[in-house]
């Protein structure tokens, strides 16, 4: 019989703190950019043996008042929370009288965030151009993209398959050495969620390596002659720029699905990850608009989402593996996603995860895991690896959580973007060798 959780207090008790954070996002923004002063994020760990604490904070991320999850309670793993501050209080109250062990991992968010665009606009102001030393904005990326296949018009090619919500185009560079046969191919897509701006920093700078290895030649040609690529560094162009302009921590896409919630509260956009049209609306998922984790109004109501599926499909059986791109966590997931179901190729997945992580351990010491993320972290229904092994067919998918495991989190110092591109590289390289190893590629 499963042991009931405690009423320790009216959902109320709750959700009016709750409702003053969405009010203090119209408050705090007289300049348009939402202020992130005296708010907090909280870690819990060390939870494996508080039974009734786990549940606790189950109940807290299912409650659907807007506790800004930044990870899914976990008993094995640490929990971040970020809290506005009108909810700090109650919920050290809670976890005081529950006995939930907790420490404050950033006591001023915007304290946090300020040091971080001040690193980022100095050297943003002494250089031009694309480079992988800061933050790039959307127009800087695309102009790049735009660029390489100026210079390099044999092997570089840049297309928009589609418009986002609010109108910017959805680029993707696709990377091949031609030929008059159809090569397998890879995908790879990052940005899906805005304010984790090391996963298009990273999967640019897997695109520039892979046009540069191409030019050079040498051993590493082979990764470009016999595979095509098709590469997304930002799915998610809307609220990529929404968390430079106005909310650094803006997570969803900007549409608007004309709820009520939205409408009165503004409480826009929809968890583009949560919205693949596979196992839609299931767990790790929220129907309320204004959580992070809203899986909108019907699968794929998100045009960056409906775009995306029909490229893939369309390309299905050319595609080999299909590579997505996060952070923060410091982890390589692979299907099932959704909830706690056995995959059958399990360790066909795994044992090739694995060479990739130790790939990526070998450039500078940094360990990632390997698994599904329902074992690792928690279960999200509606994403991107789930729908192209689910729906697709592809038999290699995989989500990378990138750096760090939450010392920054989502505001990963620029200084951090390098060593993080030249490990993921290493441990994509590895990842395709292997999958291209079991297709019987030829040149691996």
């Amino acid at each position: 019989m499963m042991e009931a959780v405690p009423n320790y207090g009216s959902p109320l008790t709750y959700a009016l703190p709750a409702l003053t954070c969405i009010f203090s996002v119209l408050r705090d923004s007289p300049t348009g950019h939402k202020s992130y002063q005296g708010y907090q994020i909280m870690r819990i760990s060390n939870i494996s043996s508080n039974v009734m604490g786990f549940k606790i904070l189950e109940e807290l991320y299912n409650s659907d008042v807007l506790f800004d999850f930044m990870t899914r309670p976990s008993m094995k793993e640490p929990t971040d929370v970020m809290l506005c501050p009108e909810q700090v209080q109650n919920v050290k109250k809670i976890f005081a009288q529950f006995h939930i062990p907790y420490e404050i991992m950033v006591p001023d968010v915007e304290t946090e965030l300020n040091a971080e665009l001040k690193a980022n606009n100095l050297i943003l102001r002494k250089s031009e151009g694309m480079n992988w030393n800061a933050y790039q904005r959307l127009s800087t990326i695309h102009g790049w993209m735009d660029s390489m296949a100026e210079k390099y018009p044999a092997l570089v090619s840049v297309e928009t398959y589609g418009l986002s919500t609010e109108g910017r185009p959805m680029k993707l560079m696709k990377i091949t050495t031609g030929g008059t046969r159809t090569k397998p191919a890879v995908w790879l897509d990052g940005g899906i969620h805005a304010r984790e701006w090391i996963s298009p920093a990273t999967v640019t700078y897997i695109a520039n390596e892979l046009i540069q290895q191409a030019i050079r030649g040498g051993p590493e040609y082979r990764l470009v002659n016999a595979v095509d690529w098709f590469i997304v560094p930002n799915i998610n162009p809307d609220g990529y720029e929404y968390s430079h302009t106005n909310d650094r921590l803006w997570r969803k896409t900007r549409s608007n699905d004309g709820s009520f919630m939205a409408n009165v509260f503004g409480c826009l956009g929809t968890d583009p990850n949560r919205n693949w049209e596979y196992k839609w609306g299931g767990k790790g998922t929220s129907k309320n608009p204004c959580s992070s984790q809203y899986h909108g109004p019907k699968a794929a109501s998100e045009p960056e989402i409906s775009l995306s599926q029909a490229y893939i499909l369309e390309r299905k059986d050319q595609l080999k593996l299909v590579l997505t791109f996060h952070s923060y966590s410091q982890m390589i997931f692979t299907p099932w996603g959704y909830d706690y179901v056995p995959l059958e190729d399990k360790e066909e997945l795994e044992n090739v995860g694995r060479q990739a992580a130790k790939a990526l351990e070998a450039v500078h010491g940094t360990k990632y895991q390997v698994g599904a993320s329902p074992d690792l972290l928690y279960p999200a229904a509606g994403g991107t690896e789930d729908f192209a092994k689910g729906v697709a067919g592809i038999k290699f998918a995989y989500c990378y959580e990138l750096r760090d495991t939450g010392k920054h989190g989502f505001n990963l110092p620029p200084d951090q973007i390098i060593p993080t591109g030249e490990e993921t590289f290493a441990s994509v390289k590895a990842i395709v060798e292997g999958v291209m190893s079991y297709h019987q590629v030829d040149g691996f």
